[in-house]
């Protein structure tokens, strides 16, 4: 096994004083670089663990177009975990997006109409038995294999939640 070829090419070939000098400096370079990068390591460890819930809230905020984002990110800077868990409880939930069955558009469950095709998309229903997602003509539920029943009142979705 040829141990020089691992080597930098200048410690590379006879070794002399000069090179040894050359060695150890290096060493003593790589040392304190990690020495330094080793008693900084706390202090960048302290830095994250206050600024991440801050930024993750302020991230989250302007996802959710939550009005006075700004605000509720200080809020969690000053408050640190207990002010991330107020926010995380106080959140609006996303509203759930849903692809139209024709033109693929991207829609709220709320929509009635498509605002991009004009047309009605069809929408899942939940099976009173197993909450699986069916369709208004179906007969049985795939998830649980129940009869559906005709009237809207078994499976419509507002009445399971």
């Amino acid at each position: 096994m040829d141990v020089e070829k691992n080597f930098p090419e200048f410690l590379k070939g006879e070794w002399n004083l000069k090179k040894g000098l050359l060695a150890a400096a290096v060493l003593i370079a790589a040392l304190l670089v990690v020495k330094v990068v080793l008693s900084l390591l706390p202090k960048a460890i302290f830095l994250f663990m206050i600024f991440a819930p801050p930024v993750f809230v302020l991230a989250d905020a302007q996802e959710r177009k939550i009005k006075r984002p700004f605000l509720w990110a200080i809020f969690t800077l000053f408050t640190s975990i207990f002010g991330l868990t107020v926010y995380l409880l106080a959140r609006p939930e996303i509203k759930q997006k849903v692809t139209c069955n024709f033109c693929n558009g991207e829609i709220e469950e709320s929509f009635k109409i498509c605002p991009w095709c004009g047309k009605t998309p069809v929408v899942m229903q939940k099976c009173a038995s197993c909450s699986a997602e069916i369709k208004s003509d179906w007969k049985f539920c795939p998830g649980c294999g129940s009869t559906i029943k005709s009237d809207v009142a078994s499976c419509n979705p507002s009445s399971n939640q």
